[in-house]
């Protein structure tokens, strides 16, 4: 169960004796999942094992249905009287669900799954076996090995899917798993029993892997079986709250680093201060120059748009981005970061890099000014200023860490 105070898992000795698999089954449907009916899910697991399974109905402010009470029923089998089939609702997001459903659990195993996903009836059984067959490691269900098969998505949404795994990857050192943000998970109750577990946003499985590999001195370890969903034409709509929200979620996690979270107690508040206005500094310093950016970019790409005729926008965003990288980057150097170190093979190396990484600001941009104008139907110039905005945080992170080689903190 969770500690409702520090939100850890406690790990009694009847659970450590127990071989029982909880399983947390998440919707967003009212009455029940899309996919993965419970007793469905109860069928799919060996009859051997003793299991339990939770359905989360999260988001549950927005639907309806009458979950005032949890509702519980047994599942009838005089073999395994224990066994049970709860329901219970959530008004938060996927990952409230999910501590809710890990907190109301007894089992000494836990698997979660999205139930509104469609997921293969074997992928149940191949988990479990490979949970109890290694139980201190995080099993995953992965769309990106070898042998995966997953449904097609659309070119938009597949590259913002991969940028999101490599911020992950990269910005928070995840980078022994392909898929960090599935739906569809195992753990044993000892793995996360010392983790204070938010359970906000979307990205629990991220959570996990990050607070995990947090209070250990190793990279968590993780196991990953590739996933078979079934043929279907339903597809999640992916727009700009989704987006935020998991830009939201990574900068929390991101503030649970081993650096930030490890501070040392000889750490004095003179010294936090100190730091927090160095970085406050350096922040304004760089939005000042993304300001002149941001006003040659926008005003740019908005002119070109409207007074050349029949160009097409995305063209006009292009240009007003590469307008603006040069200048930006001069003015970082020497005024924001203070580096004066111009000899020409360091230069061109942070120059390279600030390319690099602007590119990816780039395709970032253009990717949200797309998904904005097509799928939300949100006006050109109001998507414009939007989408550089949301660009102009990512640059300045990576280029403090990376470009210019300063810790996000200082």
């Amino acid at each position: 169960m969770l500690n409702p105070e520090g939100k850890t898992l406690t790990d009694d000795f009847e659970t450590k004796k127990s071989n029982k698999i909880s399983v947390v089954l998440l919707t967003q449907n009212p009455l029940k999942p899309m996919f993965q009916p419970p007793h469905q899910v109860m069928l799919a697991i060996p009859r051997e094992i003793s299991k339990e399974i939770i359905v989360v109905h999260y988001n549950g402010r927005k639907r309806i249905g009458d979950f005032d009470q949890a509702l519980e029923s047994t599942s009838g089998d005089d073999q395994h009287p224990d066994e049970k089939i709860l329901h219970v609702r959530v008004e938060g997001e996927f990952a409230s669900g999910v501590m809710q459903g890990v907190e109301l659990s007894s089992g000494r195993y836990i698997l979660v799954m999205d139930a509104d996903l469609p997921y293969s009836r074997e992928i149940l059984p191949e988990l479990i076996t490979a949970l109890i067959a290694n139980p201190n490691l995080i099993i995953v269900a992965s769309r990106f090995v070898k042998d995966a098969r997953v449904r097609q998505v659309p070119f938009i949404q597949n590259t913002i899917g991969k940028v999101a795994r490599l911020i992950a990857k990269y910005g928070l050192k995840i980078k022994n798993v392909k898929d960090p943000t599935s739906g569809c998970f195992a753990f044993s109750r000892h793995v996360i029993k010392d983790i204070r577990f938010e359970g906000k946003g979307k990205e629990a499985l991220l959570e996990i892997l990050v607070k995990v590999s947090n209070n250990s001195e190793n990279e968590v370890a993780v196991k990953e079986i590739p996933i078979k969903q079934h043929d279907t034409l339903i597809n999640r709509k992916l727009d700009f709250r989704r987006i935020l929200n998991y830009s939201r979620d990574v900068w929390e996690l991101y503030k649970h680093g081993k650096k930030s979270k490890l501070e040392s107690q000889s750490d004095t508040k003179a010294q936090k201060i100190r730091r927090s206005v160095l970085f406050l500094s350096k922040a304004g310093r760089f939005f000042t120059v993304g300001a002149s950016g941001l006003a040659v970019n926008y005003v740019a790409s908005f002119l070109l748009s409207s007074l050349v005729p029949n160009i097409w926008y995305m063209y006009a965003t292009l240009f007003g981005i590469i307008l603006s990288i040069t200048s930006n980057f001069l003015l970082n150097k020497i005024w924001t970061f203070e580096d004066r170190n111009f000899s020409p093979r360091h230069f061109l190396k942070q120059y390279v890099l600030f390319l690099t990484l602007c590119a990816l600001g780039a395709v970032i941009q253009l990717s949200l000014v797309y998904v904005f104008v097509e799928y939300s139907h949100i006006t050109y110039a109001v998507s414009l200023i939007m989408a550089v905005c949301i660009a102009s945080l990512s640059n300045f992170l990576l280029n403090k860490k990376i470009t210019f080689g300063e810790k996000i903190w200082e």
